[in-house]
């Protein structure tokens, strides 16, 4: 994996790269000129031109907000977020997952990278229609953060090609996940996992399970908080209820599994999930109606069963995040029917987390470029569904980390925080009201003032180590100061608007009976998982959606779309496997490094 990276070490370096005249891909070459790193274009249409570059690969750079950690805890130097454009980026190359140079860069108003491997060729792909969406949200964060206390790898020598943690990654858990089985009741043809099709079968057994669980409360210094079961399908695990009882035991205070719905849909099994412990369900959800799922999961009937699972979770008393998988030209145009879906069933659903589809195959060309549906487009999609703006409601996730940070100040308990780089989510959250109106937070509060102050009051606090009477009532005045009373909906007060912030945080606000005469929250965000031909480094590192695996906890998308280590750690560790055993010999431990 690393193979080339001396290639790039230092300055020249010969860079194929699109002419900014002529659109044409021509010799380049990255030099320094004048303290800056910049792109010498040999177009023989356009003439020669040069192009200065954001650049954090060979030139130290130190984050441009205050009190960002410049090391992680164990040492390794933090590159900060670069927020302009064009810029130099670390990728894949999306044959052999070798770490190659790579560039951001603006043509036609669109957010492009490209590439070149040295056995592999030239590849192009596209990050955001929309630059000045995606330039908005790349200044939507905050402090860089320090990683892992005790990182299970230490001296790495280049992520991605250690994982397990590693010393150079930068997040703590948002939202775990353990795979508890690669078996199926469905077969996918878009699934990730290829679940059902690799010759094995990997399954762990509970008290493997419970080992993995352990690791995630261990992390330091914020141990995982909120666990999601998958697979496969996880709900077949022989074990499911006990693996849900033994995580809700052990302190995980938000416990959701990634379904496709199947078992869900009785009405018996769906009490007994919510009895041991299961709060949410991630719910696969393609759209409205049984032929919304007929191209994507080919089941007949597969309508119905979700629909019985959504209503036996409001039975319950569990909540549904419904999770469409988009492909642009083939279902993008269901984004509008999902939201109003969602809005119509508040009552029960919390969130929608769309998916942009990630291509963890090859792919012909013209068909990936055609199909690529990205953060960019989603954010339009939803606003023109709401009658909203993506400029002004569209929003990273991490935008939210001063949140956590304040929530943190005033309890004195540890919260997670979205700490991920702000390509990796992006959306809002919306109120409905009791009479099925949405309203975009943005409308009703003024975010960017809201979040910059609430950082600001975090930080005090941080410094004196507890927080005060006075910050609890600086944090009430912040919200009564940027509330928009005239931008905000009938019966919306500040007051109202608060209990309904509160319900973010308890979740047994605003929902059931109790919240009928409440403004309810929804969750409308879209998290573009990486795949080799979009691959960005910094993202890995700052990584929130960490899996716990037999060989450490790694990052999704190093797990299940980048290095793809899913494919060197389950056959591993798998109960009959095909493609291992068949050879009568086992792959040895240090194939996780030296096999990528």
């Amino acid at each position: 994996m690393r193979r080339f990276a001396g290639r790039y070490a230092k300055l020249p370096v010969e860079f194929p790269a699109t002419c900014p005249t002529c659109g044409e891909v021509v010799p380049a070459t990255f030099d320094r000129a004048g303290g800056r790193v910049v792109l010498s274009y040999a177009c023989e249409a356009c003439g020669p031109r040069r192009e200065v570059h954001h650049d954090a690969i060979w030139t130290p750079v130190e984050s441009d907000f205050p009190g960002s950690a410049a090391k992680t805890l164990t040492g390794a130097r933090i590159r900060p977020v670069a927020r302009r454009l064009p810029r130099t980026v670390e990728t894949l190359c999306p044959e052999c997952s070798a770490i190659v140079l790579g560039r951001y860069f603006v043509r036609d108003g669109a957010v492009h990278i490209e590439k070149t491997c040295p056995e592999h060729g030239y590849f192009r792909d596209l990050i955001s229609p929309d630059v000045v969406l995606y330039g908005k949200a790349a200044w939507w964060t905050f402090e860089e953060h320090a990683g892992q206390r005790r990182p299970r790898v230490s001296g790495a020598a280049h992520c991605p090609s250690h994982c397990g943690l590693c010393n150079q990654h930068q997040s703590s858990s948002c939202l775990a996940q353990i795979d508890l089985t690669n078996r199926c009741n469905l077969r996918c043809p878009i699934c990730f996992a290829n679940a059902g099709a690799v010759g094995y079968v990997y399954e762990p057994s509970y008290e493997q399970i419970v080992e993995r669980l352990r690791a995630l409360r261990a992390l330091d210094p914020y141990p995982a908080t909120a666990i999601q079961f998958t697979g496969g399908e996880p709900t077949i695990h022989p074990e499911f209820l006990r693996i849900l009882s033994a995580a809700r035991d052990m302190g995980f205070s938000h416990i959701q599994a990634a379904t496709n719905g199947i078992r869900l849909a009785d009405a018996e099994f769906a009490q007994a999930t919510a009895d041991a412990g299961l709060h949410t369900l991630y719910l696969q959800f393609d759209g409205v109606g049984e032929e919304a799922h007929r191209p994507t999961r080919n089941h007949p009937g597969l309508w119905a069963q979700k629909l019985a699972a959504i209503d036996n979770c409001r039975a319950t008393g569990m909540k549904v995040c419904l999770v469409p998988t988009i492909l642009r030209g083939i279902n993008d145009h269901r984004v509008a029917e999902i939201f109003r879906f969602a809005v119509e069933n508040i009552d029960v659903v919390s969130a929608i987390s769309y998916q942009p589809v990630a291509f963890t195959g090859r792919i012909n060309t013209d068909e990936r470029l055609s199909q690529r549906y990205t953060l960019g487009h989603l954010a339009h999609d939803i606003a023109a569904a709401a009658g909203g703006s993506a400029m002004r409601d569209m929003y990273p996730l991490s935008i939210v980390v001063p949140l956590a940070q304040l929530l943190e100040a005033l309890t004195g308990k540890p919260k997670i925080r979205p700490s991920c780089h702000p390509d990796c989510a992006f959306g809002t959250y919306f109120l409905v009201s009791p009479e099925g109106r949405a309203f975009p937070f943005p409308q009703v509060i003024d975010v960017e003032g809201m979040f910059t102050e609430m950082n600001r009051i975090a930080a005090r606090a941080r410094r004196r180590g507890r927080a005060t009477w006075l910050d609890k009532w600086r944090t009430f005045r912040m919200i009564r100061r940027h509330f928009r009373a005239d931008q905000a909906p009938p019966g919306l007060t500040a007051k109202r608007f608060m209990r309904s912030l509160y319900g973010l945080v308890d979740k047994g606000l605003g929902r059931g009976e109790s919240g009928k005469l409440n403004y309810r929250t929804l969750l409308c965000a879209g998290m573009h998982f990486m795949d080799r031909y979009n691959f960005d480094v910094e993202r890995a590192k700052r990584c929130v959606i960490l899996y716990a695996t037999p060989e450490g906890v790694m990052p999704f998308c190093t797990y299940n779309c980048g290095p793809f280590y899913r494919g060197l750690v389950e056959p591993l560790h798998a109960e009959t496997s095909v493609s291992v055993r068949s050879r009568g010999e086992p792959v040895p431990a240090a194939a996780m490094e030296t096999r990528i």
